[in-house]
């Protein structure tokens, strides 16, 4: 599966029209509910990108991504030594590509409340002295949806022109229809959290 555009050095200002658009967020977050699983890239100290499919714990509305996982593995080593990540989502029709900062979360409270039965399989319950919450801080994301009525229209359009031998009068990726395409700048790393956010559900 190709990576494209997914660099995770931290995107430059986007130009206002593919700023934060909270029709796109929202539709981003709706996409992002909808999957079970996602590819999350760490980097390794020698610095190369290590990606391994995760179970999606929860999101937030603000993009926040959460994951449960083990204090043992290597990703949580990866994230303790450089906290750029990348969380990459794909399915037939969707795809999703978010950067950001990872972070691990030992609090027993914040385990309890994304704690799930189907976890068992991997963990001695929620109470097991290997879990680790790893929230995903969002900076940028980008995402393409084709499951919609404007994503259909954009298949039938490429493939008429695909039949006829003719150029498209519009690029698909530049229709800017938050309802199949996004850019967003969701959070600058240079901003101070708040520490009440920390705790936030969403």
């Amino acid at each position: 599966m190709g990576h494209a555009g997914c660099s995770l050095k931290r995107m430059a200002q986007a130009p206002a029209s593919e700023g934060k658009s909270t029709e796109a967020v929202a539709h981003l977050v709706s996409m992002l509910r909808d999957f079970s699983e996602a590819t999350l890239l760490t980097r390794s100290r020698s610095g190369s990108l290590h990606g391994r499919p995760m179970s999606i714990a929860q999101v937030d509305d603000n993009v926040t991504i959460w994951f449960i996982t083990s204090a043992a593995s290597a990703k949580v080593d990866e994230v303790a030594d450089d906290a750029r990540a990348t969380v990459v989502l794909q399915s037939a029709s969707r795809f999703a590509c978010i950067n950001g900062n990872a972070e691990l979360v030992f609090a027993p409270e914040r385990i309890r409340a994304l704690w799930r039965d189907s976890y068992r399989i991997w963990f001695d319950g929620e109470a097991d002295p290997e879990l680790v919450v790893v929230r995903f801080n969002a900076f940028d994301a980008e995402y393409w949806d084709k499951s919609g009525v404007q994503g259909l229209k954009q298949v039938l359009q490429l493939a008429r022109a695909y039949v006829t031998g003719s150029k498209l009068e519009q690029k698909p990726e530049r229709q800017n229809d938050p309802a199949s395409h996004a850019k967003l700048k969701l959070w600058d790393p240079g901003e101070r959290i708040d520490p009440t956010d920390l705790d936030r559900t969403g």
